[in-house]
């Protein structure tokens, strides 16, 4: 009975019934003479309780029906709930003791209380299981999980410079969470954060460890800074062998603003490399020789000219000024015939044109994860609202956590 009633309001993050309890404990009894021992008879009551769907879903069936009452107006999810959404947005896991008694009171509602706990919980080490599962949702981070690079071509690409890779965004997230940094920063920043091998990597001198730290960006500032300049980012979407324009046009719109492009149409034509004429043709030459096919104009002409300001980057994120002898082309026109001038240009234009969208596409990334759902057209009101309280403030990304903890969308099922 201890044990049990130890176990089961932990597993199922709410006080357990009388009734509950004893239905386990009937079901040890039941149990005990076909088990060897004491102990393998109470380990399958356990596994009961962790097979139930008390444990399996965040909000169980029972609380879904209990949350729409018969005028239709939903209820907001009670104290144990909320401080299960809390702690699996902030924690990845199952709310502590306090959570658990602030629940229990009933004061977990306040706002005062729900922003003091999640001042505390992003303060606490376990905070870091949240920064790096949604960092690795966001930004696709599994490419670089499954990434080959060519030997041949880049012999320095080793484990260590792909770990560091992998780690930076993760590492960038977190100082910008833990300053209360401008999101903004995600776009372009005057620093990066970095370890021994990504400094060397990015030509950078005075860091040594394994550790990361904040580097001030002095003579490559145009070349780094921001997600969309870090080399492990650039290097999953190539090809192991060469940058890939269309990956990264793909990635910048999925990603960052939120707004893929249309899936291709059937029976699209390849770039025949066999051609020699198309073999003679840089990269970008033959995505523009690509665009001319109708089938395929109205796809690329969205897509390409993203990837396009990024070939400056080889296919491990290092920085080229030059292809084959000539000249790197990093220049590319948008749909709107605004110019893209390189990385440098890509990053103005999002900042003088585009910072809206990007943060509301935060917003709607850091909400999805918040909710362990996907957002709906009725959520879009609650994205817009949230995205312009962080913009009226100081678009600080500690701001905007707090603002989804405090918002109604995040405390009704």
């Amino acid at each position: 009975r201890a044990t049990l009633q130890w176990f089961m309001p932990q597993a199922w993050r709410r006080q357990v019934s009388e009734e509950e309890l004893e239905q386990k404990l009937a079901l040890l009894a039941r149990l005990r003479p076909l088990c060897v021992d004491y102990q393998e008879a109470l380990i399958e009551v356990l596994a009961t309780v962790l097979a139930s769907p008390n444990f399996l879903y965040l909000v169980g069936p029972e609380n879904v029906r209990d949350a729409l009452p018969p005028e239709g107006q939903p209820r907001p999810l009670s104290g144990e709930q909320l401080a299960t959404r809390l702690s699996m947005f902030l924690w990845c896991s199952l709310p502590d003791e306090r959570l658990r008694e602030l629940a229990a009171a009933g004061k977990l509602h306040q706002p005062q209380v729900l922003r003091a706990e999640a001042e505390r919980m992003l303060d606490d080490p376990r905070s870091q299981r949240f920064v790096e599962q949604f960092v690795r949702q966001w930004l696709g981070l599994q490419l670089l999980d499954y990434l080959q690079v060519d030997a041949e071509r880049y012999p320095h690409f080793d484990p260590l410079l792909k770990e560091a890779m992998l780690q930076e965004p993760i590492a960038f997230f977190r100082h910008v969470l833990e300053t209360n940094g401008n999101v903004l920063d995600f776009l372009h920043a005057d620093y990066v954060l970095v370890n021994e091998r990504l400094a060397s990597h990015y030509g950078l001198s005075g860091v040594h460890g394994p550790h990361f730290r904040r580097v001030v960006l002095e003579d490559n500032r145009e070349q780094r800074g921001g997600l969309l300049t870090q080399a492990g980012l650039l290097a999953m979407n190539s090809d192991g062998k060469d940058s890939h324009p269309l990956k990264r046009g793909i990635w910048i719109l999925e990603r960052l603003l939120n707004d893929p492009p249309p899936p291709p149409p059937p029976a699209v034509p390849e770039i025949d490399l066999a051609d020699p004429e198309i073999a003679k043709m840089t990269l970008k030459q033959r995505l523009e020789d690509h665009r001319n096919d109708a089938a395929c104009f109205s796809c690329h002409a969205k897509i390409d000219p993203w990837g396009i300001s990024l070939e400056n980057y080889d296919a491990a994120g290092s920085w080229r000024s030059t292809i084959a002898g000539a000249p790197v082309d990093a220049s590319s026109r948008l749909a709107n015939q605004q110019v893209l001038a390189g990385a440098e240009g890509l990053k103005r234009y999002l900042l003088v044109h585009r910072q809206d969208q990007f943060v509301s596409a935060l917003v709607h990334k850091l909400l999805t994860f918040a909710l362990g759902r996907p957002l709906t057209f009725s959520d879009r009101g609650e994205v817009q609202r949230l995205a312009a309280q962080l913009r009226q403030t100081d678009d600080g990304l500690a701001t905007l956590m707090n603002l989804i903890v405090s918002s109604e969308l995040f405390q009704m099922p």
